[in-house]
């Protein structure tokens, strides 16, 4: 029993991300496909549920009604190669240290309802992801960054030039087609994002007493709770011919960033910081297989290094099936998607920076995304 309440206390502290100097960048809502391209998506946001997340604009380019009720995702650890970590759990804090340090662990649980109907679009999602790093081996200190978000997105595109679908090709645009968004956004968020030395008093007391329930340990590591409004707006370019189109895309994503009036806890709910990001992308539709590049250069605005920035991504799909690879922040990425109604199976890994600096630390994850009963209507 002991054994495995400590083991659900290392998990939950994997609820979590990173510290205030060495930190992944968030997203709410990922899409699959971007995640096994090194989230090189701003360009190519249109071919899925999670358009609204990228940049409200690329609704301009949405001529269906779509619904998909059931987009749920479940990562963790890529932790095949070192599943000794996790057996044999020892007693006490130093050795449990020494079993962590330097495997950043990491779990997440989501579900996103969205419905997109012409330029608009609705989604209700429920968010839990966490991650956590044990470092220095002299003080041994957890980075951890937590959050549970609950809430809903709304938006919708204005085409300023252009727009029209090509009926025989409705993957791709005809002409060009310029379009302005803009998306609303409400969440609930529960959460931590701090550095906690894993020798101090309260931490210690703690785990040698036993945790009597989760809500004790989040009110250990600063947990707090709270509510916020966010805004976005886009700006997207797309020029379409024959069977290829081209798009630039670029979008503000929560402005003067997302801020949570708190409701409980001790310390400040984590904010979600401004992104500027843009990308670009390149496709052609051949009926029988089609494929895409893109490029996304993202966030501009928060002082990272170039090659954090730079995501590289491809995908082909044939009937059924679609293949996805790219690089992010200098780590490769790559899965496979299976496409049979009512289901769509998609998985893969997906490797992040965790660190403050350009492949400082790898969080190399696994992940399965399933899709249920999505129904596509062209009615425009």
């Amino acid at each position: 029993m002991k054994n495995f309440t400590r083991l659900i206390f290392i998990i939950c502290l994997g609820l979590s991300t990173i510290s205030t100097q060495a930190f992944e960048k968030f997203q709410l809502g990922q899409s699959p496909k971007a995640r096994l391209m090194g989230n090189a998506w701003m360009g190519l946001a249109n071919q899925d549920t999670f358009t609204i997340f990228y940049n409200p604009a690329s609704l301009g380019g949405n001529y269906d009604i779509d619904l998909s009720p059931v987009n749920l995702t479940v990562a963790g650890p890529n932790a095949l190669d070192d599943l000794d970590r996790f057996s044999n759990l020892p007693n006490d804090a130093d050795a449990i240290a020494d079993r962590l340090l330097g495997f950043p662990l990491y779990l997440e649980l989501s579900n996103f309802s969205t419905i997109k109907a012409h330029h608009f679009s609705f989604s209700y999602f429920t968010q839990n992801r966490a991650n956590i790093v044990l470092k220095n081996r002299v003080n041994p200190a957890f980075d951890v960054d937590y959050s549970y978000d609950r809430g809903f997105i709304t938006g919708f595109a204005f085409n300023l030039i252009g727009g029209s679908r090509n009926k025989q090709n409705q993957k791709i645009m005809t002409g060009e087609r310029l379009s302005i968004g803009y998306s609303f956004k409400y969440l609930s968020r529960e959460g931590t994002k701090d550095k906690f030395d894993l020798f101090s008093t309260n931490i210690i007391s703690k785990v040698e007493a036993g945790f009597a329930s989760i809500e004790d340990i989040k009110n250990t590591f600063g947990y707090s709770k709270g509510a916020g409004t966010g805004h976005d707006i886009g700006i997207e370019y797309a020029n379409g011919w024959g069977n290829t189109e081209f798009v630039a895309s670029l979008a503000i994503l929560d402005i003067a960033d997302t801020h949570f009036e708190k409701e409980y806890g001790d310390n400040g709910v984590p904010k979600i910081n401004m992104a500027i990001n843009s990308g670009f992308a390149f496709k052609q539709d051949f009926k029988v297989f089609d494929y895409a590049l893109a490029l996304d250069i993202k966030p501009l605005n928060q002082g990272l290094d170039f090659g954090r920035m730079m995501h590289l991504g491809a995908q082909v799909n044939i009937p059924f099936f679609g293949f996805f690879a790219g690089v992010g922040e200098g780590y490769l990425n790559y899965g496979a998607e299976l496409r049979m109604w009512p289901v769509t199976l998609t998985l893969g890994y997906n490797s992040v920076e965790i660190g403050a600096d350009y492949k400082q630390t790898e969080g190399d994850r696994l992940f399965v995304f399933l899709s249920l009963f999505d129904v596509s209507m062209d009615i425009f």
